[in-house]
């Protein structure tokens, strides 16, 4: 197989989806009301779902022929790479955190009067763990986007049996499998009435990782077994797909559909062919790709930071739109940053350390 550069940018679109989302929430608390009302940038939560769908799907494309024998050096391996990729990235944004914590304590006043335990002792602990899911969603936090790298190492400490199981399913039983997660996902949703909605318990959340992470994993499996001839119809089906999904997004229920059409999206992009392929493999895309997952983890702190000193005394339109480009243009630079002197060593070391084992299935970049 081969590399999908149009799956790194679109990562990358999943990671600005999510910040857009953030703004859209937060930006009118501090003057710039109209940026909680463009499109789909309020439904933006559900580039967390694309997220997921994602991880599983490269993580099945990139190691999935390991796990058809699997022995415990394959798993090692595995487990290792997938620590050396997570946490060194978000010590490190904890660390900047910690700075900014240390240099304003009205910051960290504010943000506590959400939440008595954020900025806790305890909650330091969970979030450099990546633990703030696994024990329940209570507990405060230093960094909030680290609820869904909690809830993906669950999905990471799966995956060796989940791939066994999948790696010589049919392409019935891998649709089959598909359909299944993506049904269980809108029917657990619509029984807990979250159906629209982006709750943070660690049911939910635990919900939306489990069945997004297995239905990327087996449409992965299916893309391994439908020939490459199927690109005649890929290019075209993905901008319908892309289009389907912008429309769901507008409706409650629709957004229940969102996961499904994600699939379909990767299935479709897999294929590397059509125009939107072309676009997402485009330089400035990829480029987000690349730092998707610093910007990401970056990009929240910054702007409660804002609300916590411009929510009481907002500024007019103008400055507080400057001020929310200032800020995202910002994100990005230190994203860059972070994933040029953190990111990147960090996957050259686990590459010179724990190579990859001999395997049919070549690597997605950033897997």
């Amino acid at each position: 197989m081969r590399d999908i550069p149009s799956l790194t940018g679109l990562r990358g679109i999943a990671a600005v989806w999510v910040m857009l989302f953030h703004v859209s929430l937060l930006a009118p608390l501090i003057g710039a009301a109209w940026l909680g009302r463009i499109g789909v940038f309020p439904v933006g939560w559900v580039g967390v779902d694309l997220f997921f769908v994602l991880s599983g799907f490269i993580l099945m494309w990139v190691h999935g022929a390991e796990f058809v024998r699997p022995t415990g050096g394959v798993v090692g391996r595995f487990a290792v790479a997938r620590i050396v990729r997570v946490y060194p990235l978000s010590l490190a944004v904890l660390g900047l955190i910690a700075l900014l914590a240390l240099a304003d304590p009205g910051f960290v006043a504010w943000y506590r009067l959400k939440d008595a335990d954020n900025f806790s002792l305890s909650a330091f602990v969970r979030t450099a763990l990546l633990a703030t899911r696994w024990v329940g969603a209570d507990g405060g936090d230093w960094n909030q986007p680290v609820w869904s790298l909690s809830a993906e190492m669950v999905g990471y400490a799966a995956f060796p049996l989940l791939a066994w199981l999948m790696a010589r399913r049919s392409l019935a039983a891998a649709i089959a499998t598909a359909l299944v997660a993506l049904t269980a996902l809108a029917l657990f949703q619509i029984a807990a009435g979250t159906a629209g909605g982006y709750p943070m318990d660690q049911a939910s959340v635990l919900a939306r990782m489990a069945c997004c992470f297995t239905a990327g994993m087996a449409i992965c499996r299916a893309r391994q077994l439908v020939p490459d001839g199927a690109a005649r119809w890929a290019g075209t089906a993905s901008i319908l797909v892309c289009i389907a999904i912008g429309l769901a997004c507008h409706f409650k229920y629709g957004r229940l559909l969102t996961p499904a059409g994600f699939a379909l999206l990767i299935f479709c992009l897999s294929f590397r062919a059509g125009s939107l392929d072309r676009l997402l493999s485009s330089r400035p895309v990829l480029f987000l790709g690349r730092i998707s997952f610093p910007l990401y983890l970056v990009h929240v702190m910054p702007l409660l930071w804002l609300v916590s000193h411009f929510g009481r005394a907002p500024l007019g339109p103008m400055a507080a739109t400057g001020v929310v480009f200032g800020y995202m243009a910002g994100c990005v630079g230190l994203a860059a940053l972070l994933h040029r002197l953190v990111e990147r060593p960090s996957h050259r070391w686990i590459r010179r350390v724990r190579p990859p084992a001999p395997s049919p299935v070549l690597g997605l970049e950033g897997a």
